[in-house]
């Protein structure tokens, strides 16, 4: 669930250190340029869309039973909050992604032996992953506890910074949330100032799910007595600008 890495606290990574060798196989799980086609295979129930233009494009199944939301988490350590998460939102599809490998591995096998179904894991970096999504496509962002880099030099390497946070807001959907949390006030301060100057978003009164305090690292912040900081980021705009299917490359390509 963490976000990203740093000394002591052996959160994950999104630059791309590596964790080591471990044991078992990536060969199953998804990488950032899966995700176009698995956007495009997995079955969707979008009210909003035509049903005549779900059949000219061939891209939504008219399956009852399919996803309404996508919901991305940038960080998904060994998915705590994912598991949880998907199994009070079975209509989200929620992928989670990670750098560490270990960590990756968990995160399916928790897929695996208690049967998501609606929970999908990403081997790579955040910056990856969000290249390979279609714009206007996220529902929700979600990002918990990612590494705060404390010193004032270090701040660079914070996941949001402006380049990141302009192309998670060229991500989402109209009305789409950014959730954050974080136990580093500095940090917590510097996100929504950002967010504040950012064109495209606004802060939201909305909050993140309660299931981010079952995550381990969560729970140790609260053990410790450390506050927990939380904002939104919504995203604003005009709803007329297309739908994330539009925006894929092969629709782009139909037009």
């Amino acid at each position: 669930m963490p976000a990203n890495g740093g000394a002591g606290t052996k959160r994950p990574n999104h630059r791309g250190q590596s964790e080591g060798n471990a044991h078992g196989t990536v060969k199953e799980l998804l990488r950032p340029e899966d995700l176009p086609q698995l956007l495009k295979t997995v079955a969707w129930t979008i009210p909003s869309l035509d049903r005549k233009k779900q059949d000219r494009q061939g891209v939504l199944d008219q399956q009852s039973d399919g996803f309404e939301n996508l919901e991305v988490e940038i960080g998904c350590g060994n998915g705590h909050f994912m598991i949880e998460y998907c199994r009070m939102n079975p209509l989200s599809l929620f992928i989670g992604v990670e750098i560490k490998k270990k960590r990756c591995l968990k995160a399916q096998n928790k897929i695996v032996n208690q049967n998501i179904a609606n929970a999908r894991v990403v081997y790579g970096t955040a910056e990856q992953a969000l290249r390979h999504l279609p714009d206007g496509s996220v529902d929700t962002f979600h990002l918990y506890y990612p590494d705060p880099w404390p010193k004032s030099r270090h701040r660079r390497r914070r996941f949001l910074r402006r380049e990141n946070l302009e192309m998670l807001e060229k991500k989402l959907k109209i009305g789409g949330l950014i959730f954050f949390v974080t136990d580093f006030f500095d940090y917590y301060f510097h996100t929504k100032v950002l967010i504040v100057l950012q064109d495209g978003l606004e802060l939201s009164s909305s909050l993140p799910s309660e299931t981010i305090f079952h995550s381990m690292f969560a729970k140790r912040f609260l053990d410790t007595g450390k506050g927990i900081h939380r904002l939104a980021a919504r995203k604003i705009g005009d709803p007329g600008t297309g739908s994330a299917y539009d925006q894929m490359p092969d629709k782009q390509q139909e037009k």
